[in-house]
């Protein structure tokens, strides 16, 4: 069930702090989370873990394979909002109809299996699917969506922490498999491969937030750079200048258990559309106020 208005408390954490400390704001279905530290990335125990679970599924994994999500290091960040659930098609159909923006398809399929992957008929979808997050969008319609609304694409970092937690959690809601808590491991099934956002509460993160492990990957703000971790920016990153791939983060329904951890990248080009792919919306807390549509 999409909730409205949650009862606003207040979230916050000067400092890495126990999670019975940590609380939540939320406000017209986002949530807000203060200045504060958390720890971003994988330490080498958690890295072990994971290439443990990733080696169940496929022996050739390695522990190269998430070089990139290492060093883990804590990270300040300042305060802001963001979505407790991925954006749906219906709020993104909101955003069509208003705007003349193009529909959530990919309208360059050559393949009967690329066309199937598109769930929109036209500037429309079956009724079914309206709570589902929205789909077969690229980098530049998030961007353009999220400012629609008068918000932006979180950062990687504003991301994972509002998955992880201040302390670094490995699943949004622990360390523990993800079974019973997420969509994932699925073969396409047309209408019915992705569940409605929200349909998980046992695998909200401690910030409140819905599915941010598996249903769909989520693109975010920044350009994608493997060694990008190594240049340990500790306040605000927001990830190289320029670049070649969007990071997208959370895994999907297609994927395995391993790839649903919190701190896990891919990337891909900010102007591909995939069925496996969606995003969710941030913005400033200094705007919270500001009227949104």
């Amino acid at each position: 069930m999409i909730h409205g208005l949650w009862t606003p408390v207040f979230a916050g954490e000067p400092e890495p702090s126990p999670e019975s400390q940590v609380v939540i704001q939320a406000y017209q279905d986002m949530a807000g989370i203060t200045a504060g530290k958390f720890k971003m990335g994988l330490g080498f125990r958690q890295v072990s873990k994971i290439l443990e679970m990733c080696q169940k599924v496929d022996e050739k994994c390695s522990r190269w394979w998430f070089k990139d999500e290492s060093p883990g290091l804590h990270v300040r960040l300042d305060a802001y909002w963001i979505d407790i659930y991925e954006v749906t098609n219906q709020k993104y159909l909101e955003f069509v109809k208003a705007t003349g923006h193009r529909p959530a398809l990919d309208e360059t399929c050559e393949t009967d299996s690329c066309r199937d992957g598109n769930l929109w008929q036209g500037a429309g979808f079956p009724n079914s699917i309206r709570n589902q997050p929205v789909t077969q969008v690229s980098w530049h319609d998030a961007d353009a969506y999220c400012r629609w609304r008068h918000k932006r694409l979180p950062t990687e970092a504003e991301w994972e922490k509002a998955a992880r937690g201040p302390m670094g959690n490995l699943f949004p809601w622990g360390g523990d498999m993800p079974p019973g808590r997420a969509t994932y491991k699925r073969k396409w099934r047309g209408v019915a491969t992705l569940t409605n956002v929200g349909s998980y509460p046992t695998g909200v993160s401690i910030y409140g937030m819905h599915d941010m492990a598996g249903n769909a990957w989520e693109w975010v703000a920044d350009w994608y750079a493997m060694d990008y971790y190594q240049k340990k920016v500790r306040k605000n990153p927001k990830g190289p200048k320029t670049g070649q791939f969007k990071v997208v983060r959370g895994g999907s329904w297609v994927n395995y258990a391993d790839t649903l951890h919190s701190a896990f990248r891919r990337w891909s080009r900010p102007d591909v559309r995939f069925n496996d792919t969606g995003f969710r919306c941030a913005k400033d807390a200094i705007d919270e106020t500001q009227t949104q549509r």
